[in-house]
């Protein structure tokens, strides 16, 4: 009863020290960021290759199909480029000699026209549909004070207290939003087919007002908008590394060995420097003791994860849910992740062949 009389009597700054300790008794898992390659998202797009990009049509078209080339030109996946791309001179000269259209309005047929002559797989035309930038004005309310109680301290010395009175006044403000849209579409030379289609559409915006926070100029946002755009695209057409941040298991349950407990806590110190290797190591030497413990199954199943081994990861997880034998949150994640990876294995073996 005592006890819980000094709680209700802890004042704000003790129960912020009490929830400190909390927290440092409970402590926090470690955790390791895994990078996973995962398919693009329209498969038939990723295994055109060698491909050309036309001028695109609309406000700033010309200048964006350039940036889409420079895009599909910095691809590239293990340090190997994933596209060849036709020279631009090559097929700015090819447009000029056959008097086609500069303007990017483009049908499939001409592209295909121009890919063959000019020895691409594919072509990527389109339009951009919409680069502006507008404001929107509104107003603010902020208030002052203009009048504070006068107060007197022990030795009678006149101070400032709280205040008793504020003015409410409004201030001018805007809102600037940027928006860019793009469709990009690739045409299969061989066939004029239409291989990938998509809209794809960034924004950005900031605010500011008269008496404080400038707002960002239009210029600026329509290049975050556009960037926006340009990782969606880069997305769609070509495999790519997502990183993830994945939680170790650091309980001693099912460790007889002394020895092994002991290497399950320096493998967890080597994974929280970034030294993975030697964790694996580590947690594979105390798995030869306990070839049944959980953290150490799923543990050898982060390493295998971060290698890039789905298969003998989900083997691992699946393993460590067994003999755990109850659901645990970061096993679930842990399985429902590498299963999606093994399921798109298929794909990426076909979009990375001839890289």
């Amino acid at each position: 009863m005592l006890q819980n009389l000094k709680y209700r009597r802890l004042r704000p700054e003790g129960w912020i020290l009490l929830l400190l300790v909390v927290l440092l008794a409970t402590g926090c898992a470690t955790k390791i960021k895994i990078n996973m390659l995962k398919p693009a998202q329209y498969h038939q797009a990723s295994l055109t290759k060698t491909v050309a990009v036309l001028p695109f049509s609309g406000p700033q078209g010309s200048a964006f199909s350039a940036e889409l080339e420079g895009i599909l030109g910095s691809i590239s996946i293990d340090d190997k480029p994933y596209f060849t791309l036709v020279d631009r001179a090559a097929i700015d000269k090819t447009i000029s000699e056959q008097q086609f259209s500069q303007s990017g309005l483009i049908d499939s047929r001409t592209a295909a026209r121009i890919g063959q002559m000019v020895g691409a797989q594919g072509i990527y035309t389109g339009a951009v549909t919409l680069a502006t930038a507008a404001d929107s004005p509104y107003k603010e309310r902020r208030s002052e004070c203009v009048q504070r109680q006068i107060k007197r301290d022990d030795k009678g010395n006149q101070y400032e207290g709280n205040c008793i009175r504020y003015r409410y006044y409004n201030v001018n403000c805007t809102k600037r939003l940027a928006q860019f849209a793009v469709s990009p579409k690739l045409i299969e030379v061989a066939t004029g087919k239409i291989l990938y289609s998509n809209n794809l559409k960034g924004s950005a915006a900031s605010a500011g007002c008269e008496d404080g926070t400038i707002v960002k100029g239009a210029d600026e946002l329509l290049e975050i908008a556009k960037n926006a755009v340009k990782r969606d695209f880069r997305k769609d057409v070509a495999p790519f590394y997502e990183t993830r941040e994945v939680a170790l298991l650091d309980s001693t349950a099912g460790i007889d060995s002394g020895t092994a407990r002991e290497k399950l806590k320096q493998g967890i110190e080597f994974a929280g420097k970034g030294r993975m290797d030697n964790a694996c190591e580590l947690w594979g030497e105390a798995g030869n003791l306990s070839p049944n413990a959980v953290s150490l199954v799923y543990n050898l199943g982060v390493c295998a994860e971060s290698r890039g081994d789905a298969e003998a990861a989900l083997a691992l997880y699946r393993k460590a849910e067994k003999s755990l034998g109850k659901p645990e949150d970061n096993i679930i994640l842990a399985i429902t992740r590498t299963s999606e990876a093994v399921k798109n294995q298929k794909k990426l073996k076909e979009q990375m062949k001839n890289q």
